[in-house]
């Protein structure tokens, strides 16, 4: 049963990985006032701004996302003979986003884009053979199809020729090679480069540790809304390493990352309340925290839920779980 269960959380953080990544705000000079021109373009029937809205709403760049909104503008995008809106639409597909999810439609879409060397479609149809949902799992297919979009720049796919370097799967393992990669992503603005460039330089697997580049590769994804290096910042402001240790800090960036539905943060949040590192100790709010993480299907969630149900009462049990379905609130 655990290694089941590891299997199945790997899968969940591939799929929540993968679905962040593609949705995140890449764009961050893009700005209102860009938002309400574009939009009044796109009503008028210009293509090109109504892919812009569409992918402002589905990255929830400049106004609060809605997949419904952003489904309406890529289509009609689409239908205006957009093969990059085209691609974006078989995302949608792909991962359920404003629409039923329909593995085979979004294989349809995006395997004819791909063949047209459309960036987009060949990144995302990378990922389809990269996680196998929709298609045999292939790994040396999907670098293959990352290699074909990065050639056309798309910083998303550089990333994940890294990712795969780093891993050694479909491509020898090479983290000098990831390393490569991820520089260069992150130099396109990409928070996923920044994020992965930094767990490299915190683990020391392309060379020294390297605390404080690892610090300021978090903090440039942290600020584009990476919910991995929000996580990682608090980390490192609890453990102290390559800033000084301050757990109001660490309680502030776990908290970002945790009402993200990261499992990670709640976890580490659930401890700093268990406890009481710069909070008083509370093992109501811990347990919130760590129902959460194992509602999201982390396997270090459940022993940790066995061992904070002895010290607590049914009442707080039941408390623990109402307040579980307010915490995440904010962030939504």
């Amino acid at each position: 049963m655990k290694r089941r269960n590891s299997v199945i959380f790997a899968i969940a953080v591939t799929t929540m990985f993968v679905a962040s990544c593609l949705s995140s705000a890449a764009q961050t000079s893009y700005s209102t006032d860009d938002f309400q021109q574009d939009l009044a373009e796109a009503k008028s029937g210009d293509v090109n701004a109504q892919l812009r809205v569409g992918l402002a709403y589905n990255r929830g760049l400049v106004t609060r996302g809605s997949y419904s909104q952003a489904w309406h503008w890529l289509q009609a995008a689409a239908a205006g003979g957009s093969a990059d809106a085209q691609a974006w639409v078989g995302s949608m597909y792909f991962l359920g986003h404003g629409v039923p999810q329909d593995l085979d439609k979004a294989y349809e879409i995006e395997s004819r884009l791909a063949a047209q060397n459309v960036p987009t479609a060949s990144l995302y149809l990378g990922l389809m053979y990269m996680t196998g949902r929709g298609v045999t799992q292939d790994s040396t297919k999907a670098a293959n199809l990352f290699r074909q979009a990065q050639e056309a720049g798309d910083a998303r796919a550089i990333d994940m020729l890294g990712v795969l370097y780093q891993r050694g799967e479909g491509v020898p393992h090479d983290n000098g090679l990831a390393a490569y990669f991820y520089q260069r992503a992150a130099a396109r603005g990409d928070d996923w480069g920044e994020t992965h460039l930094g767990d490299l330089y915190l683990k020391g697997l392309a060379g020294p540790r390297d605390y404080a580049t690892a610090f300021r590769n978090y903090t440039a994804a942290a600020q584009q809304g990476n919910f991995t290096a929000q996580q990682r910042i608090g980390y490192m402001y609890e453990k102290g390493k390559g800033v000084s240790k301050d757990y109001q800090q660490a309680l502030k960036w776990y908290t970002m990352s945790a009402r993200r539905s990261y499992s990670t943060a709640q976890l580490s949040l659930a401890a700093m309340y268990e406890h009481g590192r710069g909070v008083p100790q509370d093992s109501v709010t811990a347990y919130a925290w760590t129902l959460l993480a194992a509602n999201n299907g982390d396997p270090a969630a459940t022993p940790r839920l066995e061992k904070l149900r002895q010290s607590l009462s049914d009442d707080q049990i039941a408390q623990a779980r109402t307040m579980a379905g307010t915490l995440t609130k904010a962030a939504q």
